[in-house]
């Protein structure tokens, strides 16, 4: 019997190892346009003051041609990074600057790969709100396409302008929201979310490190969160994305802790804290599956070894020594499948406490 057994434990682990295999892809992706640089001009200005500035613009297409120069109000930047600029007719914000703008030239023409230097000058009015104001001059094709700015590629391009004038200056963030994007993870790989909103009149860079440990208490790593400093604009919010990757083994409940750092004035912290689960709930139901199938192999090499034990003895299967023998040799196998069976009980009884206790 022992025989029987080790051949029905071989066969079960073997199952359970090969359908835990998997594979993952990949992609990219790219562009091509006009090219502006600097991508955005900061600064510090005082009131009354003028200040002149100029931007590099490289004509990247194969073939000439004529831009349009104009100056624009930016209203906001999207969860990439780009700016939201006003459009014509709508009510200046209280960080608008587009009218202190002056570009002597309105518009160039640019032959294939050829590049040109444009000057402008800013005038700050002696009557400006302190804080952050912000606009931008960018270069128009004619053809309608999506705004962006720096030496991202387009048809329309532009450099952000964000001068800091002095006065009553207001750094202030909260969290609004710090999250995973799932509650359980089959993997230990966990995408965060921190949505940042700017209660100032500056722009505020909040940066930071998501802490991770497990149900133990046990640091199991750490993630950067916006490392490059992107700008939240004053007034608005922005959400920031970082991924947590484990290579050991992970299982159970994890705790992250965030703790974002803000403000040029005064360094101020913000944080918050969530978790999850990693369960490979997969990689589990293989198991599971695999050790019933091993109970069912089991079974079957129990009911094989009884009746070939009870040939080499000379026992009629169907008669009253059979079922005797029968019993008598079936208890060991039964006592193996009880065990096994309250094995896999004991651990979804313990899997289901941990959950109602942590989550």
């Amino acid at each position: 019997m022992k025989d029987y057994l080790y051949r029905t434990l071989l066969i079960g682990s073997l199952l359970v190892f090969t359908l835990t295999v998997n594979t993952s892809p990949v992609a990219a992706q790219g562009s091509e346009g006009l090219k502006v640089t600097p991508a955005i001009i900061e600064d510090k200005v005082t009131p009354g003051d003028v200040y002149r500035f100029s931007i590099t613009v490289t004509n990247i297409a194969p073939t000439t041609k004529t831009f349009t120069l104009s100056a624009g109000d930016i209203k906001g930047l999207d969860d990439a990074g780009n700016p939201v600029f006003a459009k014509d007719g709508e009510e200046p914000t209280a960080y608008a600057l587009s009218s202190w703008i002056t570009i002597p030239e309105p518009s160039i023409t640019l032959g294939a790969g050829e590049s040109r230097t444009v000057p402008y000058s800013v005038r700050v009015p002696t009557q400006t709100s302190p804080g952050a104001h912000f606009g931008g001059v960018f270069f128009d094709s004619g053809t309608a396409k999506p705004t962006t700015t720096g030496s991202a590629v387009s048809m329309k391009v532009g450099t952000i302008i964000s001068l800091r004038i002095a006065g009553d200056v207001v750094e202030e963030a909260r969290l609004r929201e710090f999250s995973t994007d799932k509650m359980i993870y089959s993997s230990p790989v966990a995408s965060f979310i921190a949505r940042v909103e700017n209660l100032g009149n500056v722009l505020t860079r909040p940066h930071g490190l998501v802490e991770i440990t497990d149900m133990w208490g046990k640091k199991v790593g750490s993630v950067e969160v916006n490392e490059g400093g992107a700008p939240v604009f004053p007034g608005a919010d922005r959400s920031y994305l970082a991924e947590w990757q484990y290579d050991g083994f992970a299982f159970g409940r994890y705790q992250a802790v965030l703790a974002l750092n803000y403000g040029d004035e005064s360094r101020k912290t913000i944080s918050a804290t969530t978790s999850f689960w990693v369960l490979p709930l997969k990689t589990m139901a293989l198991v599971v599956g695999g050790l019933l199938g091993i109970i069912f192999l089991l079974w079957i090499s129990v009911r094989m070894y009884i009746r070939n034990k009870l040939r080499d003895m000379g026992v009629s299967s169907t008669g009253a020594d059979a079922s005797l023998y029968a019993r008598r040799y079936n208890k060991a196998g039964s006592r193996l499948i009880v065990v096994v069976l309250a094995v896999v009980l004991l651990c979804i009884v313990a899997l289901a406490a941990l959950f109602v206790m942590f989550a």
